[in-house]
């Protein structure tokens, strides 16, 4: 009963005025009904994309199919043909001010699309389903298993986590993030990699997250860097710096990104604030010899390499760098701000 009363569906009545009060000891049988007469049943939504990780993807979501299918789940499935699809669908999903149960099937860049599409977050639980190469989100918040697996996880409870996000803005608009956003060398590689023929051969072999290492060792050496001016904000404290010569700066919700790289190995998704790790004022031979450190998650306390948490940060840079969200392209800017929007997104699985 603790357990009910603290579910989705519990607080989701009593926000709604679902819920006399001398119902509330047999509450779980009469739910229990309810759900069993489809008088009261969440929507389950499902995006996917079969494209993920060179068309891999759609094995898995046959997969997925079968399960639905064989247990006799009603559900609701919509597949994306290009980028935005995720974004509308979530937008569409979400909108009607009822109960949705979210399941998004896709890489980092589709689980990006659809948080940036929901509307009404109070009542939505979002469920990722991993098929992409790099997976980075699900790994980050703890999600472990297959697509299967965490699918099968989110049927069979109402429990749910509620998680941070991020958001970037830059001049004309803004993106949310569950993972990372950042400048630099990370974004020019993330950049490449959308349309990398090395990563579509890789991911052949299930390798597709090395071809951002590989990418990154080639962008150090010919990157153009920046000067800029760093403000933040954290617990009502602000601090600002002059920084030379930035390699890169990511905002980092998530303790690892690029196929998992841990940037910030301590950061949490449910810590109420983002975490920055920017790389600057080194030279580029120095910042490459660094990198197995990075990879092994040993390279705090290194000269040139900083972390800043922060509620709120902004850098102007005095040359355009490219920027980033969750992988996804966002242009180039030379004044960018990333911010926490702290327990923001229902998770569930």
């Amino acid at each position: 009963m603790v357990y009910f009363m603290n579910s989705f569906f519990f607080k989701f009545l009593v926000k709604h005025g679902g819920i006399p009060f001398f119902f509330i000891d047999s509450l779980y049988a009469i739910i229990i009904i309810i759900n069993r007469k489809g008088i009261f049943v969440m929507k389950n939504i499902f995006i996917v994309n079969k494209a993920a990780r060179t068309g891999k993807a759609a094995e898995t979501w046959d997969e997925l199919e079968r399960y639905l299918n064989a247990n006799n789940i009603d559900y609701q499935v919509r597949f994306t043909s290009g980028a935005g699809d995720a974004t509308e669908f979530a937008k569409e999903a979400t909108s009607t001010g009822e109960l949705v149960g979210l399941f998004v099937m896709g890489g980092d860049g589709t689980l990006n699309e659809a948080i940036n599409g929901i509307v009404d977050f109070e009542n939505t639980l979002y469920t990722p389903l991993p098929s992409g190469s790099a997976n980075d989100f699900v790994a980050g918040i703890g999600l472990t298993g297959s697509a299967l697996d965490i699918l099968k996880r989110a049927l069979n409870t109402e429990s749910y986590r509620v998680l941070d996000i991020g958001k970037v803005i830059y001049e004309g608009g803004e993106r949310l993030f569950g993972v990372s956003s950042g400048i630099g060398v990370d974004a020019y590689v993330c950049l490449q990699a959308l349309n990398s023929r090395l990563k579509k051969f890789l991911n052949h072999f299930g390798l597709g997250s090395a071809t951002y290492g590989l990418l990154t060792i080639g962008d150090i050496f010919t990157m153009p860097f920046a000067d800029a001016r760093i403000t933040a904000w954290f617990k009502g404290e602000r601090i600002s710096m002059d920084v030379k010569r930035i390699i890169f700066a990511a905002a980092m919700n998530c303790r690892a990104e690029g196929g998992g790289v841990p940037m910030v190995p301590d950061a949490k998704p449910d810590s109420g604030f983002l975490s920055a790790f920017y790389a600057h004022d080194i030279s580029r031979l120095k910042c490459f010899l660094r990198l197995p450190s990075l990879v092994a998650g040993k390279h705090k306390g290194k000269r040139g390499f900083d972390f800043l948490n922060f509620d709120k940060i902004h850098i102007k840079m005095n040359s355009p760098m490219c920027v980033h969200a969750d992988g996804e392209h966002v242009g180039f800017f030379e004044e960018i701000c990333f911010e926490c929007l702290p327990q923001t997104l229902k998770v569930r699985g």
